[in-house]
């Protein structure tokens, strides 16, 4: 989720709070909560990258959410409000985060010497992690034909080289041994092959891909598809 999605639920968790009858009100920090009957704070901890973000999804999608980073936040009732209904309200914001898309509470409380450093009264509260993710944007693959085994005996591969981290490779050299056919990988990573078959159907060939320093030599595993491409990882050497 965005940055601004995480601060509205917050707004809407303590909306919920109103609805049952409790005067809350929503503040970044604890400055001005003892001047608030029920104050809900959400103060952010700590951020770091998520561990996700360069093995998530497929780099061939036009458009996606792609992880980002993982915020830690602390969430803390104060205010002059009967202690009963400060742990009433805090109760009411950890089953709403629970059920929450994208935010996990954490196991572990607020540690007591976190409120002494900050020089706060301990309070009410609980940690919890939200996740968020940025929109990106990707190239459309060009339109090709799909593949076919025609009268020659012959089928169509089409391939997507992407490195380690799954971004695309381009200018890859990819070249069938059998026949000294060589393909180079476009601006997306994208090649297409024409393979023959053997009598009985069976793929006849191997490859040999080099680029950015590294050579595979891989089985061609049979006739694929612009929708479902051969999907070439290059794992770098001594992986």
């Amino acid at each position: 989720m965005e940055l601004s999605v995480i601060h509205d639920n917050f707004r809407r968790w303590v909306q919920g709070l109103r609805d049952q009858g409790l005067d809350a009100c929503f503040i970044h920090g604890f400055e001005a909560e003892a001047e608030r009957p029920l104050a809900v704070s959400a103060v952010l901890l700590t951020a770091r990258l998520d561990p996700e973000r360069c093995a998530h999804g497929s780099a061939r999608r036009r458009a996606s959410m792609r992880p980002l980073a993982r915020l830690l936040y602390l969430i803390a009732v104060g205010g002059s409000s009967p202690h009963p209904q400060r742990e009433r309200a805090l109760l009411s914001l950890m089953l709403q985060a629970q059920h929450t898309q994208g935010m996990s509470l954490m196991s572990e409380p607020p540690s007591s010497s976190w409120w002494l450093a900050s020089g706060i009264a301990p309070r009410p509260a609980f940690l919890l992690e939200a996740h968020v993710s940025e929109a990106v944007e990707r190239v459309e693959v060009a339109q090709v034909r799909t593949h076919r085994i025609d009268m020659a005996g012959m089928f169509s591969v089409h391939g997507y080289v992407v490195a380690a981290d799954a971004t695309p490779v381009a200018g890859a050299e990819i070249k069938l041994l059998a026949t000294g056919q060589v393909v180079r990988s476009d601006h997306d990573g994208t090649f297409h092959l024409k393979v023959g078959t053997h009598g009985s159907g069976r793929t006849c060939g191997r490859i040999r891909i080099q680029a950015r320093g590294v050579e595979m030599h891989l089985e061609i595993p049979g006739p694929t598809t612009e929708q479902q491409p051969w999907l070439i990882r290059l794992e770098p050497l001594g992986c």
